[in-house]
């Protein structure tokens, strides 16, 4: 599962750096973060830095103050790495999403995170003592998972000479796959989400990249309802169109 790091950084690399969000300084949900009881929904990155920050808004005297919550933690990267080797030599951003343990957020779904039902996660597992020692680590990795609805854009200078390790050339797909299913196909319905289905309308259909076993694809049925439609995704074994000549 894991490697140690080469020169290059790379889709995969984990570091230890500062991941964050920009908010609002009033009105703000609570959440993540400032809490002293974890939740059970929300993933636990421990405790968190808050800076108050002015910014210039065009067309106001006044600039407008924003709170930047700043974690400390470990992140893996969750940029291509194509993109990574071929950017303009300014380019200084790298997209990573952080890594939340069960050791913190022993509230958390980990069974469905484990067997992969949660699409906002990627399951890192953990490693012995052994493994740790061949990887170069101060000691055992703990079982953890990338919280993919976190993403954030750091620096380079800030993820690069902080890497602990990567992924392995075998792991890099279902990273890859992952991300793929939580940006796009997000997962397929169960038996019982399909009878969201039932009496609503559906206002469109539409065939994703994905393919399944036959060969089919994912296709995302949207729906209309009165509390403004849902979606879901589903295997529809339809025949393609023939093309004329």
């Amino acid at each position: 599962m894991y490697q140690t790091t080469k020169k290059k950084l790379r889709q995969g690399d984990i570091a230890v750096c500062e991941f964050h969000q920009l908010r609002a300084r009033s009105g703000e949900l609570p959440s993540p973060g400032g809490k002293t009881v974890p939740n059970e929904d929300l993933p636990d990155f421990g405790p968190s830095q808050s800076f108050e920050i002015p910014i210039a808004t065009p067309g106001r005297d006044e600039p407008t103050i924003r709170q930047l919550r700043v974690w400390v933690g470990y992140a893996i990267v969750v940029h291509q790495s194509c993109e990574l080797d071929y950017a303009d030599p300014d380019d200084s951003r790298v997209t990573v999403a952080p890594l939340v343990s069960a050791e913190r957020w022993t509230s958390g779904p980990w069974e469905l995170i484990r067997e992969g039902s949660l699409p906002g996660y990627f399951y890192l597992p953990a490693t012995s003592a052994e493994q740790a020692e061949v990887l170069g680590l101060p000691g055992p990795w703990p079982e953890s998972a990338v919280a993919l609805a976190s993403t954030t854009l750091v620096s380079r200078g800030i993820v690069k000479p902080n890497r602990l390790m990567t992924l392995s050339a075998t792991a890099l797909p279902s990273l890859q796959s992952a991300l793929v299913r939580f940006t796009t196909v997000r997962g397929w319905a169960n038996s019982d989400a399909a009878q969201l289905l039932k009496g609503k309308s559906v206002v469109a259909i539409q065939e994703t990249m994905e393919l399944v076993p036959g060969p089919a694809r994912l296709t995302k049925v949207f729906l209309d309802d009165v509390d403004g439609g849902d979606e879901i995704t589903v295997v529809c074994g339809l025949r393609p169109n023939r093309r004329a000549a």
